[in-house]
C-alpha cells in the first residue's frame, strides 16, 4: 500500500477514535473517492481496523474502531507504524532463522550421536562374544591340554 493511502487510513482512524458514531463514507472527506478504492477497503477489512455496527461493511454503515485500529494510533504516523511493522517482521524472521539453524545443528548432532551409539553397541557385542569364548577356553584350559595330550 502506498504512503498516501496509508495516511488516509491513519487520518480516518484518528477521526474515528474521537467520534462515537461515524459513517464510513466520511473517509471521502479525507481522500476523495477513498470509499471506492478497493485497496483501502480491503486493507481495512483484512486487518480488522474498523467494524460496521450493522455487521455488514458498506459505504453508509456506521463504523467503530477496533483494537487493531487503536494499535496503529499508538504510532505518530502511518510511516512509523509501517516501519515498526517491518522491524517486527525482520526481527521475527531473524529469530526463525536462528531457530532453524539451531534445529539443523541439533539434527546433525543427533545423527552423530546415533552413529556413535551404534559403534559402541557393535563393540560391546564383539567384546562380549570374545569374552565369552576366552572365558570358556580359560575355564577349561586344563581339560583342553589333556585332550591334546600336551600335559
Amino acid at each position: 500500500m502506498d504512503k498516501k493511502k496509508g495516511n488516509t487510513i491513519y487520518s480516518f482512524l484518528k477521526l474515528l477514535n474521537k467520534e462515537t458514531d461515524m459513517v464510513f463514507a466520511q473517509i471521502s472527506d479525507i481522500e476523495f473517492d477513498a470509499t471506492n478504492d478497493g485497496e483501502i477497503v480491503d486493507y481495512i477489512r483484512e486487518n480488522d481496523l474498523i467494524r460496521s455496527k450493522k455487521g455488514e461493511f458498506s459505504y453508509d454503515a456506521l463504523v467503530y474502531i477496533t483494537q487493531n485500529g487503536r494499535n496503529i494510533l499508538e504510532y505518530n504516523s502511518w510511516e512509523d507504524y509501517i516501519e515498526s511493522k517491518n522491524k517486527s517482521i525482520k526481527k521475527s524472521y531473524k529469530k526463525e532463522n536462528e531457530r532453524q539453524e539451531l534445529k539443523d545443528e541439533i539434527d546433525r548432532l543427533t545423527k552423530v550421536n546415533l552413529e556413535l551409539q551404534n559403534k559402541h553397541l557393535k563393540r560391546y557385542i564383539i567384546y562380549s562374544i570374545i569374552s565369552f569364548i576366552l572365558g570358556g577356553i580359560l575355564t577349561n584350559l586344563k581339560d583342553i591340554f589333556q585332550l591334546l595330550n600336551l600335559q
